[in-house]
Formats: structure tokens, C-alpha cells, sequence
């Protein structure tokens, strides 16, 4: 079997927080994400393969992809096949206008004519047994179950699909990793979940190949070096999404924050302290800072729902919160805040 590599939740995009637009017109977040993609392919070649396993989600926008996200996209990957790679591209959630996979509504679909392989219904291509995106749980088992009769043993699976147990917290959804290893391919790989892992012997979630929100904060993200011997993981070069408290080790803070988007929370809510923080926080190296005060209740005089002339932006936010009288109102405030503080990071 030759080296091949394995890459998904590109989530190719023009990302808003934390960049720009470069000369070219290209945003910087997507920029590396085309990067580490073709990193991928380079990888692949020093391994000597020749074959690029995307499992799904390549764009983010579901049913609209800009020609700004389209265009760099579409050149990265012809350039990566005059390279000598081959690239097969599966469906997954985010790539499609609808709920299942079909080619005329599949926005991977565009890429086809640059001589990707492009998957929008379960097929075979060299050993890897390759299925797109299926929404319901029983319907995909099945397919998983009934498509095929070749010799498992000898093929690997790609999937688009949530695997229980690959992050912690998230409610399970019927289909882990035992069940997985059960259907006898050699190796399973699934996309969709932004954290790479090995949830049973031979069986990965990849996770995405840079980390992309928040919500991947201390997410593994990167792409795969598959050879007979192993599965090599291969870290993401991108910034990663990282929070520190007060609780986090001062010394630790600088190895911490360095290279990546940094989202801070401090016990002050003065102006001038949220400043020296982030001041700080980018001399050590922080790509992007959000910086989330403990904001007190504030004291506002009212009439009715009317506040006082002269008060700040986040009394305002509290004190229109604070009238809805909703039961979690002090998690609607700290949201309310954090999408503040993000719009003055990037402002």
C-alpha cells in the first residue's frame, strides 16, 4: 500500500475574527488553511504516496460559497494535482445546500472540474471504502452495513460522521467506536468532529485541519500520514484557541498564548486594566486577544426600561438584560459581553 494522507473540516472560508485581507485579496485565516492543506500535500510526497483523503467539510457556508472562498480554494487544489497528488474529496454536512449528498446540490461538486474526485454516494476508490454524509443514524449504519461485499480486511473507511466519545461532554448519538472497529476494515477514519483522536484500536476521528472557534479551544487539530506501519499525526501550524484565568500559572502564560488567539478572563472590569492586559498579552506573542472583565451588576437609574444618560456600552447591555428578567440572565450578560469584546478585537 502506498502512503497516502488524510486531511478534513477544512471549513475553507473568510474567517472574520482575528484577520484581514491580504494584497491578493485572499483572507489571512483562509490563506492558512490553504497552506496546511498544501502542506498535506507535500507531506504525502516525502512519504511517497500519491493519493489525498479529504473527509468532508471542505467549505463552511452551507448552500453559499463565495467566489472570494471558491477561487483560492479551486487554485490551491489544482496546483496540489499538478504536484502529483490525487485528491478525493467526501461530502460532508456543511458542503451540501440540503440535508443528504448529491451532486447537484454538493458545493465540492465545483472542484470536479479541476480533476478532483468528488464524493457524493458511497463508492470505492483504490483501497478506501469512501461514504458521504447520511443524516439519520440508522440510514448511515445501514449503508455502512449493506453497500459493499469487498474484502474489509484489506480496505480502510472514511466516513463524515459524529463518533461518540471522541469529545468529552457532547451527548452521545448511537454509533462509537466499537461499533466501528466491529465492521472489519482495516482502519476507520471519520471527519466532522474538530478533534483529532483514537477512539478504539484503528479507529480515528480526524479532526479539523486548523482550529477554526472558540468552541476548538484545546481541540487537536491537523492532518493524518497513513503508511502500513502507522497513522502519524501531524499538528496544525495555524494559531490555536486558547482561554487563561486567574488561576492559570503566571510563568506558563507567555509558552501558553505565544502564536495563538488567546481569550483572557480577569477579575476587573476597569478599562485601563482590560488595556494593560492586552497589551501584554500581544507582547508575548498572542496572534488575537479577547478579553472577558468581570463585569459587576451595574447600578443603573431607570424609568421603566430607560437608563440614565452617560452609561457605558456594557451597562446598557447589563441593564437591557436585566428587564427581561430571564432565568439565565447572568449567561445571556457574559455572552453579550464576549460577542463585545470579540467585535472590538477585530474592529
Amino acid at each position: 500500500m502506498k502512503p497516502y494522507g488524510v486531511l478534513s473540516d477544512t471549513h475553507n472560508h473568510n474567517w472574520s475574527a482575528f484577520a484581514t485581507t491580504g494584497a491578493d485579496g485572499i483572507n489571512s485565516r483562509l490563506h492558512m488553511i490553504l497552506a496546511e492543506t498544501e502542506r498535506c500535500a507535500a507531506e504525502v510526497l516525502n512519504a511517497g504516496g500519491d493519493t489525498m483523503y479529504h473527509g468532508g467539510d471542505l467549505f463552511h457556508v452551507r448552500g453559499s460559497i463565495a467566489p472570494t472562498v471558491l477561487n483560492p480554494t479551486m487554485d490551491c487544489y489544482r496546483s496540489i494535482i499538478e504536484s502529483g497528488v490525487n485528491i478525493i474529496i467526501n461530502a460532508g454536512n456543511h458542503d451540501l445546500e440540503g440535508k443528504e449528498a448529491s451532486r447537484v446540490s454538493s458545493a465540492i461538486t465545483a472542484l470536479e472540474g479541476i480533476g478532483c474526485t468528488v464524493v457524493n454516494k458511497p463508492i470505492v476508490r483504490g483501497s478506501m471504502m469512501i461514504v458521504p454524509w447520511i443524516p439519520k443514524l440508522d440510514d448511515l449504519k445501514m449503508t455502512l452495513e449493506v453497500t459493499t461485499k469487498l474484502e474489509r480486511a484489506d480496505h480502510d473507511l472514511l466516513i463524515h460522521a459524529p463518533v461518540d466519545g471522541v469529545i468529552a461532554g457532547l451527548p452521545d448519538h448511537g454509533m462509537d467506536g466499537a461499533y466501528l472497529a466491529s465492521l472489519g476494515y482495516r482502519r476507520v477514519f471519520s471527519g466532522h468532529y474538530h478533534y483529532h483522536k483514537e477512539v478504539a484500536p484503528n479507529v480515528y476521528s480526524i479532526g479539523s485541519l486548523t482550529p477554526q472557534t472558540w468552541s476548538d479551544i484545546n481541540a487537536k487539530a491537523g492532518f493524518l500520514i497513513v503508511t502500513d506501519e502507522r497513522v502519524k499525526w501531524h499538528a496544525s501550524h495555524a494559531p490555536s484557541f486558547v482561554e487563561i484565568d486567574a488561576s492559570t500559572d503566571p510563568d506558563d502564560v507567555p509558552l501558553i498564548v505565544d502564536g495563538n488567539y488567546v481569550r483572557c478572563r480577569i477579575t476587573s472590569s476597569k478599562s485601563s486594566d482590560v488595556e494593560a492586559m492586552r497589551e501584554y498579552l500581544t507582547s508575548v506573542g498572542a496572534k488575537g486577544v479577547v478579553i472577558l472583565p468581570d463585569v459587576k451588576a451595574a447600578t443603573v437609574a431607570r424609568v421603566g426600561a430607560t437608563l440614565t444618560a452617560g452609561s457605558s456600552l456594557e451597562d446598557s447591555i447589563n441593564g437591557y438584560v436585566n428587564t427581561l428578567g430571564h432565568k439565565n440572565g447572568g449567561l445571556v450578560g457574559a455572552l453579550c459581553q464576549d460577542i463585545l469584546n470579540t467585535v472590538r478585537s477585530v474592529a
